[in-house]
């Protein structure tokens, strides 16, 4: 009950952080709690529609090619089985502490993914994905866990947070790539063609 209540309000969270331009593709991240119960709630836009976010989300397979420190995401459930997903991850101010969970899948398409901790080294979680909007799209992160950890509160707030930064704007960037969404770089500077100056 108190993962499902801290769930609810993490969806809160997002009326908290203002939506912002789909592209650059940033991350907004607020993650708060102790060291029992954190709340994660994060957002990026993503200028694609809406077909090809749930595509790339739902590629659990090949999350580990594109998501920086992720390491191992695969199926592990069979054809039939309710859908069960392996990851491994790494954290790179904790090289001696892996990230390993086992999480149940409940895919509502085209718009909601919902994850459950079944196993693993973290305590518990809840979590859900969201796709807003057809294209230009929103894509919505929010989890509630027990990190179950023996690291600092601090620290547990600042990896999560992270992680949670990381992984969005790993999608987002691969939902463009595959789009065909050239990137956006800011202008270059330079002196002045000639005959501008007085």
């Amino acid at each position: 009950m108190k993962i499902l209540l801290g769930l609810a309000t993490a969806g809160l969270l997002f009326l908290a952080v203002p939506l912002a331009a789909a592209a650059p593709a940033e991350a907004r991240v607020r993650v708060d709690g102790n060291a029992n119960l954190l709340q994660v709630a994060a957002e990026i836009g993503a200028d694609v529609d809406r077909s090809m976010a749930w595509n790339v989300l739902t590629d659990y397979n090949h999350w580990s090619e594109f998501v920086p420190d992720l390491l191992v995401s695969r199926i592990v459930s069979r054809p039939g089985e309710p859908l069960r997903l392996e990851q491994r991850g790494r954290v790179a101010s904790l090289p001696n502490l892996p990230l390993v969970m086992i999480v149940a899948v409940e895919e509502h398409p085209p718009s909601t993914i919902r994850l459950r901790r079944v196993a693993g080294n973290v305590r518990d979680l809840m979590g859900e994905w969201q796709i807003q909007g057809k294209g230009p799209v929103r894509l919505l992160y929010r989890a509630v866990l027990e990190p179950g950890m023996p690291i600092p509160p601090r620290m547990s707030l600042d990896i999560f947070r992270n992680e949670a930064k990381t992984r969005l704007e790993a999608m987002a960037r691969e939902m463009e790539r595959r789009a065909g969404v050239k990137p956006q770089t800011a202008p270059r500077e330079g002196p002045s063609p000639r005959g501008d100056d007085p």
